[in-house]
């Protein structure tokens, strides 16, 4: 098969400026297979001895079924020479075999068919090649299954598909450690809040930044938005609704963690929370920043316009006043969609004042709520969200 080295290097480009981690290993994996015409394949991430499934994509078995990328974050492999993967990252070579089920009996690795037992599918030939910097640190592996001919047949792969993928993981090493230290200081972010509100956990704000994408992606969806556009957005997406709560860092422990009612100038100062948080991203020529501030804005504004905290002519004055709550398609998109997926994971979720509701009776919630707090047209679409929502409450559990 004749490789496109043009396209190559325009997605090596590309991968450098996705911003959102999830975002970047879905993408690496989804052109990974269709660069060499893969049925599946597993990205892993390389962490304190162990390799963390990260997504899985299966044509064969989970062709349009999104949930199935949502794998729970406990899963994972010891790196070792016991596992396919688990070899590639200890050594730092790349594997090709032809059938795993015919592996020669002078390797240290072997296939576990559980997977294919409990799906039925059957797992032929695999490429696996390390994540690895150009500072030499394996940050995870790819994983490839079953190569198709152009006929969709099931085929081994090359000695040149091995060369031209082992490229293209290296760069995308390199996009996944930028990555991963912009992720992990948003999340030391979200730490800062929580040292003052124990209830706003990276967690939380993981599980609230990955119901928006699919609530965001699915309303797009419906609505004809240009692939390019919805790539743009979830990329900034996810990370203004991981940080929709930040402005919490700037309210007082006092309030925060009052146990009861609070007072009505306890509510004022508890709102500010929007503004303050919205403060915090100031670059009005970074999408990225833009995004985050509208969210931190406007998550509390409801589609009747009871919310907070309403429009506001300088949200850099000394002092602010709250005037009458936004209304409807007045409150941004992107907000309108946290408000959605921050009170369901609220509902669901334990407290150390309340038990989780059940998942139907937050949803019931949420669909009583429709046209009151929420955008009618987005709860619509989250309502037939459930086997989605709770395989991205499993991925991100406590």
């Amino acid at each position: 098969m004749k490789r496109d080295t043009q396209k190559l290097f325009r997605t090596i480009e590309s991968l450098y400026s996705i911003k959102d981690l999830d975002s970047l290993l879905e993408s690496i994996l989804t052109e990974a297979r269709q660069f060499l015409m893969a049925d599946a394949g597993t990205i892993y991430l390389a962490a304190r001895g162990f390799l963390y499934f990260s997504f899985v994509q299966n044509d064969t078995l989970f062709r349009g079924e999104t949930k199935d990328k949502y794998i729970p974050s406990g899963t994972s492999l010891p790196v070792d020479k016991a596992s396919l993967a688990g070899y590639v990252a200890k050594t730092g070579e790349p594997i090709l075999i032809d059938d795993v089920y015919h592996i020669q009996s002078d390797v240290s690795f072997s296939f576990n068919p559980a997977f294919d037992r409990k799906t039925h599918y059957r797992t032929r030939s695999i490429l696996g090649v390390p994540l690895k910097t150009r500072e030499n640190e394996i940050v995870g592996v790819l994983q490839l299954i079953n190569a198709r001919s152009d006929t969709g047949e099931v085929v081994a792969f090359s000695v040149d598909d091995k060369l031209f993928i082992t490229q293209f993981a290296q760069h995308a090493a390199d996009a996944i450690e930028k990555a991963r230290m912009s992720r992990e200081m948003v999340l030391r972010m979200v730490e800062l809040a929580e040292l003052r509100d124990p209830f706003e956990t990276s967690q939380h704000a993981k599980r609230v930044g990955a119901y928006s994408v699919e609530l965001y992606e699915k309303w797009a969806g419906n609505r004809n938005v240009s692939p390019r556009e919805i790539r743009k957005v979830r990329d900034v997406l996810r990370t203004a609704a991981i940080l929709h709560d930040v402005g919490k860092v700037a309210v007082s422990d006092v309030i925060l963690k009052k146990p009861g009612q609070l007072s009505y100038d306890e509510k004022l100062s508890m709102r500010q929370h929007t503004i303050l948080g919205a403060r915090l991203f100031r670059r009005t020529t970074s999408f990225w920043d833009y995004m985050s501030s509208e969210v931190a804005l406007n998550h509390h504004e409801n589609w009747d316009g009871t919310g907070y905290p309403g429009r506001i002519e300088d949200l850099y004055a000394e002092k602010i006043y709250m005037g009458l709550g936004k209304q409807g398609t007045e409150i941004p998109l992107s907000a309108r969609v946290v408000a959605i997926a921050d009170v369901y994971d609220a509902l669901v979720s334990q407290r150390a004042y309340k038990s989780g509701w059940k998942q139907e009776h937050a949803l019931h919630f949420i669909r009583y709520q429709a046209g009151k707090k929420f955008d009618p047209e987005l709860v619509g679409i989250f309502l037939k969200m459930e086997e989605l929502l709770t395989a991205i409450a499993k991925k991100y559990s406590y």
